[in-house]
């Protein structure tokens, strides 16, 4: 039998102090809270840090709608994806200043969300998940007052040439990361287009592209990839749902739909953007601008401009007029006829019926979340699961 001297109190006291200290340095070495639920498919974290990487959205593959509006002090964001059991974060990223060649981090507060997650699997989900969840955000707004979402757009109407490279031999960033590039580095809505011209952007989700609204107190931005260039417009609506908004206004194409109008399923919209055949989100633009006055009055109002276009309306036979728009794809286009997309629109309404969760990969579509930012003080208010019942409120101080 061996034996050992009994130890003495110092020595327990000091062991049990390192031990305390052990703990506390461990919990303070973790860079974000662990996830709070506030309601079912929405969590809030903080993250002091975390691990950019300009290739997160290469696993992604997803599309998504979505709208978004600029009026006065707000902005407001409906991030449409389809009715899946996947949970929603808010997250408050903190400012970081290291004196490393990236420069300064600002302070944001933002959406996100990890695809592959389930609403019961987040207290399962790793730590490296989580560590990198930031790199997929979806809308914000940074201590700048600097606001950025993105949407998709249709990339088959420019023979996809929009997911390779907007300006070769700069720095990479997949599409995915640009909003939580902008949020993190932007001065200021300018800065911020700045700083994309100075990169090279490729992807989307699946085979669509992206394009972004940017904006601050002063002006808002439509930032689209086109012909492998970086085009930006500070003069646009303020409006921005599924298709380019910046187009190729002086093409043939162009001056012949100006001549023309367009028509879009038996329907012709005046004073539009141009729009290409696969355009999505025709008739919700056009609901958002016929509406927009009532967006910048409030984050009240925003909230309630955005539910006019929450995406469930779009399986409802009594809303008019019906959104042919949302069904573009494979052999229909928005000059096809409305009853072209009886037989898809059926299917989809079925499907809406169903509210079955675990319908995969075609579910129905609904808007997940709504959020209002406001400028002057730098808050979100959110309102989730198209409930608009009732809201949360987050500020970034």
């Amino acid at each position: 039998m061996t034996w050992h001297k009994p130890k003495s109190r110092a020595h327990v006291v000091m062991s049990a102090l390192l031990l305390v200290l052990m703990l506390a340095v461990s919990a303070q070495a973790s860079p974000f809270t662990a996830p709070k639920k506030l309601a079912d498919y929405l969590y809030y974290m903080e993250y002091t840090d975390y691990v950019p990487d300009l290739t997160t959205g290469e696993q992604v593959k997803t599309g998504f709608a979505c709208s978004a509006v600029r009026n006065g002090n707000f902005y407001g964001r409906n991030l449409d994806l389809d009715y899946a059991d996947v949970p929603e974060f808010v997250i408050k990223v903190a400012a970081k200043d290291d004196g490393s060649p990236a420069g300064r981090r600002y302070a944001s507060i933002g959406m996100a969300a990890i695809l592959t997650l389930k609403s019961g699997q987040v207290d399962k989900v790793s730590e490296a998940e989580l560590l990198a969840m930031p790199n997929l955000t979806f809308d914000g707004i940074n201590e700048n007052g600097v606001a950025m979402n993105c949407n998709v757009a249709p990339a088959v109407d420019l023979d996809f040439a929009t997911l390779l490279s907007t300006n070769y031999g700069k720095p990479r960033i997949h599409a995915v990361s640009v909003v939580r590039y902008v949020l993190d580095h932007a001065k200021s809505a300018a800065h911020g287009v700045e700083l994309l011209k100075d990169m090279d952007i490729y992807g989307g989700y699946g085979s669509w592209g992206l394009h972004w609204m940017l904006s601050d107190e002063k002006e808002t931005y439509i930032i689209e990839c086109i012909d492998g260039e970086l085009v930006a417009r500070n003069d646009t609506d303020n409006i921005m749902t599924n298709f380019y908004v910046n187009y190729a206004p002086n093409t043939p194409y162009a001056k012949h739909i100006a001549q023309t109008g367009q028509t879009v399923a038996g329907k012709v919209y005046e004073g539009f953007p141009i729009l290409t055949p696969s355009a999505c989100g025709v008739e919700r633009y056009a609901i958002l601008k016929e509406h927009y006055a009532e967006g910048g009055k409030s984050a009240e109002g925003m909230s309630h401009l955005m539910e006019r276009v929450k995406y469930t309306q779009s399986y409802e036979a009594d809303t008019n007029p019906f959104w042919y728009t949302e069904f573009t794809g494979g052999n229909l286009t928005i000059a096809n006829a409305p009853m072209d997309f009886k037989s898809v629109i059926q299917y989809s309404i079925d499907t809406y019926k169903l509210h079955d969760r675990s319908i995969q990969p075609n579910n129905f579509w609904q808007t997940w979340h709504t959020a209002v930012y406001d400028f002057a003080n730098r808050t979100l208010r959110l309102n989730i699961q198209e409930d608009y019942t009732k809201h949360y409120d987050f500020k970034l101080d």
